[in-house]
């Protein structure tokens, strides 16, 4: 069932892009308060990432309830992350196993990893290394993730066996695989 939720546009913390706020200001003006999602349910194309963006942009809206509703819409890992990626509300366990749920491409985990602290996690490392990642999307993980600059994951992404010229990229992206003894002999 859809909650309710009555907010007014002071409660957003950026605005919405024209096609709402257009609806809004005719409608309720600045200050009236209004149930966005019947607004998203009316005017919205992606229902889901419209209401991502509500939860991200309306403490109201950062409830378990409102986040169990947008789960009911079967959202896109790519839309799920994004989500996780910006909203404290969605740091959770139990939102990253339905990220998991989604069977997410490799590279959505990698970004995810890279992009926020909360899924730097042994555990979410070897959910990734055990999608199969290819050796460019494991260099740049290292490369863009301290959290993903260890041994373990230099001896994995190894174990790939990277084309020379991804090693070198590597190298000169990253002071750690720079630096590091495993490394050296490509230098």
């Amino acid at each position: 069932m859809k909650p309710q939720i009555k907010i007014s546009l002071n409660d957003l913390k950026e605005t919405p892009c024209d096609e709402y706020l257009r609806v809004i200001l005719k409608r309720y003006g600045r200050d009236r308060l209004f149930d966005h999602l019947e607004l998203i349910d009316e005017i919205g194309d992606n229902n889901y990432g419209d209401i991502s963006w509500l939860i991200k942009n309306c403490k109201i809206a950062q409830t378990d309830e409102i986040i169990e509703y947008y789960k009911s819409l079967n959202p896109d890992y790519g839309d799920v992350s994004w989500l996780i990626e910006n909203c404290k509300i969605a740091q959770t366990n139990e939102m990253l196993e339905y990220f998991k749920s989604l069977a997410p491409y490799y590279e959505n985990v990698s970004w995810l990893i890279s992009k926020c602290e909360f899924a730097q996690t042994n555990e979410m490392l070897e959910y990734y290394k055990s999608l199969d990642p290819n050796h460019r999307d494991v260099s740049s993980l290292i490369s863009d993730c301290e959290f993903a600059q260890t041994d373990d994951m230099l001896e994995y992404y190894l174990s790939l066996d990277p084309y020379y010229n991804n090693i070198k990229w590597l190298i000169n992206a990253c002071e750690f695989a720079r630096n590091h003894y495993l490394l050296k002999e490509y230098l």
